[in-house]
């Protein structure tokens, strides 16, 4: 059947040749990025061992560079700070550890009077510590609506990827303008990097990725359209910043670290979706906890008193005392 086009030239036909094989060289340079970035992000994480059906996590720890620094926050031991971190680039709600709390009713910047601090230390790039929200969110979300703990989030920058910035920053922006939102996009955030780490695909690694996870969690799209500028500008990189000197301060080595009632938990005790409610009850029945003052802010924790250096910091987990180094 004939057509109306022209055959094309020989000339013609040797060029099209010529830019449909550089098509494909650069999309093959480009898979080969991808690869290399996901590579360098993902290096220095452990696995997952599975026993009889039944997830056993394998926490390993990574040793993360640091130089001794003066201690200005309370050891993990000694509560919660009594203060805010007052500070620009810091969110309003934010203590002057770089943690936020959510307590009576799993409302944002409370205590739940008498009840143990569940504290968790965590980095938004490390593949454990979205390992374990994806244990336990649910079994947290339920305490704290049960009124049976204190929650507060520690976040840090320890594997020094730029995602941890980007979803700071991205987290900064929630906090001070929907802060309603803020753990359930913390969720989100930490589920996101949980898919990305499985499928091994760190293009996914976006601003636009994150926005498009928070408007699906439900954060209003005014708030996620200022994600970008605040990444941009790196707005909240203070809070970054002091995150991780507080871990190091803390003498803390891996990340996911938590505690129960100042008691450092082993991960690998507590991999199951009702092991953090199994300790709770466990605890003795009266477990004083600073409440809440007029500002919203916790009293009546343990006044930040000066340590002594600081430590390795690391992440990728730690399990029982002696987490293994991974390779």
């Amino acid at each position: 059947m004939s057509t109306n086009q022209p055959r094309q030239t020989k000339a013609q036909r040797r060029e099209a040749a010529r830019l449909k094989a550089k098509e494909l060289r650069e999309a093959e340079a480009r898979r080969a990025r991808r690869n290399t970035i996901a590579r360098r992000s993902f290096i220095g994480t452990a696995g997952v061992a599975v026993a009889g059906g039944l997830g056993y996590l394998v926490y390993l720890g990574v040793d993360a560079k640091n130089k001794p620094k003066s201690s200005k926050f309370p050891a993990p031991s000694e509560g919660l700070p009594s203060a805010k971190a007052n500070q620009n680039g810091i969110p309003k709600q934010v203590l002057s550890d770089a943690s936020w709390t959510y307590g009576e009713g799993a409302s944002l910047d409370t205590v739940a009077a008498s009840t143990p601090v569940l504290d968790i230390y965590f980095d938004y790039s490390c593949s454990h510590c979205a390992q374990f929200e994806g244990i336990h969110t649910q079994e947290i979300n339920q305490l704290l609506s049960d009124k049976k703990i204190t929650l507060a989030l520690h976040p840090c920058k320890l594997l020094s990827q730029e995602w941890t910035s980007v979803v700071m920053n991205a987290m900064g922006v929630v906090l001070d303008e929907q802060p309603e939102m803020a753990l359930t996009f913390h969720n989100a955030a930490l589920a996101l990097f949980s898919e990305i780490f499985a499928s091994r695909d760190a293009g996914r690694q976006t601003v636009d990725e994150l926005a498009d996870t928070a408007k699906k969690a439900g954060v209003s799209q005014d708030v996620v359209k200022a994600f970008e500028k605040a990444v941009k500008d790196n707005s909240y990189g203070k809070w970054t910043e002091a995150g991780t000197n507080a871990f190091r301060d803390k003498k803390l080595s891996a990340t996911p670290t938590v505690f129960l009632a100042d008691t450092q938990l082993n991960l690998q005790a507590i991999a199951t979706a009702t092991a953090l409610t199994e300790a709770v009850a466990k605890l003795p029945a009266a477990t004083a906890t600073p409440t809440e003052a007029a500002s919203g802010a916790p009293t009546g924790a343990a006044t930040e008193t000066p340590a002594e250096g600081g430590a390795e910091g690391g992440a990728g987990a730690p399990a029982a005392p002696s987490p293994e180094p991974a390779e």
